[in-house]
């Protein structure tokens, strides 16, 4: 019996999330990895021993995380009801599109962006509409309006984006939001910008709007796994009827209540990238024709299309030359020079750009 004829009918669109670079970091430890906007820095000691007590109850079920939705709520200025904790930003991305997408809807997605948000809509039968940014990267909000029908069902914005880096003005949002599609605002790299304000606060007025944040990225807990949504209570209550049970284990609850104790060590992490942030900037606006765009977040994109130079081409330089892993950014057609730079330790951010400054001076044609 071939029981693949009982798959689903819209498998064949799906793909997997591509892990292979990650494989070939974990194998090789000397690799630079400067591709998948990791943060450098480890979790603190408070979040290790947070972590290692928690460890010794590893044999009973971890409860909704009633204490951590306490102190989320309270940052945010929400309450408990209005908090879902999950497994990364990843099971929010997830249970978004299983709740408000059915096959042949639509969800609407700028572009370029974080592939999981198209892989996990594909994953439930929708169709993928893709926005490009404008040539100087910024959303294209009368590009998105236009793209809405009635098919559209979800709406994912960033702030700031990934991988551009740039806020998004408030007027802009409140345009898009303001259609009433349910919408993901994605966060994940805010918290390296505290003066910028979260848009928690429009949840009340835009009950369709979902605010996702993730332990991932300034707090340096990637592979910890632990993100959370403010939403409208309705909006969380669905999410808790469709979750899988204990998706944050007692381990990820426990450290992330320690990153969020934590004020002093978030804050170097911050320090840290930022100042490394615009280092990159500016030693990269140093090569003629080369254009970074400066990032808010612990990436950058670089242009070399105007110097002839495909992103390809750089990634696989930095990885012969200095075992630098970097990522080429295929989906902007019009700028095949595009390559996205994570930010590593200060001694790998150093050897990058010295690799780089020496590729451009060196290279004919």
């Amino acid at each position: 019996m071939d029981v693949t004829k009982f798959f689903v009918p819209w498998f064949e669109k799906i793909n997997p999330y591509k892990t292979d670079d990650l494989v070939m970091a974990w194998k090789d430890p000397e690799l630079h990895r400067m591709f998948v906007n990791e943060n450098p820095i480890g979790p603190s000691e408070k979040v290790v021993q947070a972590i290692t007590k928690a460890a010794r109850l590893g044999n009973r079920y971890p409860d909704n995380g009633v204490r951590i939705r306490e102190k989320i709520a309270k940052i945010h200025g929400l309450g408990p009801d209005n908090v879902f904790i999950g497994n990364g930003s990843s099971e929010i991305i997830e249970l978004m599109c299983r709740l408000f997408l059915a096959p042949g809807d639509e969800i609407l997605v700028p572009n370029p962006i974080f592939s999981l948000y198209e892989l996990r809509a594909l994953n439930v039968g929708a169709n993928v509409i893709h926005v490009d940014v404008t040539p100087d990267l910024h959303y294209d909000t009368d590009a998105m309006l236009a793209a809405m029908t009635p098919k559209t069902k979800l709406m994912v914005l960033i702030n700031p984006h990934n991988p551009t880096g740039i806020f998004i003005p408030d007027e802009d949002i409140n345009r898009l939001v303001g259609r009433g599609i349910p919408t993901l605002f994605d966060e994940a790299y805010l918290e390296f910008h505290p003066d910028h304000e979260s848009k928690d606060y429009m949840i009340k007025e835009h009950p369709n709007m979902t605010v996702s944040h993730t332990f991932s990225k300034a707090y340096g807990m990637a592979g910890i796994r632990f993100g959370y949504a403010l939403a409208d209570e309705r909006i969380i209550q669905a999410f808790r009827k469709i979750q899988i049970p204990w998706t944050p284990s007692l381990l990820s609850i426990a450290a992330a209540e320690a990153a969020l104790d934590d004020t002093e060590g978030l804050k170097q992490k911050v320090e840290f990238n930022n100042a490394q942030m615009q280092n990159f900037y500016d030693e990269l606006s140093k090569i003629k024709g080369l254009r970074p765009y400066f990032s808010y977040g612990n990436y950058m994109m670089v242009d070399a299309t105007d110097l002839g130079v495909d992103g390809q081409e750089v990634m696989d330089y930095l990885f012969e030359k200095e075992k630098i892993m970097i990522k080429a950014q295929k989906s902007l057609k019009d700028r095949p020079g595009m390559f996205r730079i994570s930010v590593g330790t200060a001694e790998e951010n150093k050897t990058c750009v010295k690799a780089l400054k020496h590729f451009f001076a060196t290279r004919k044609g």
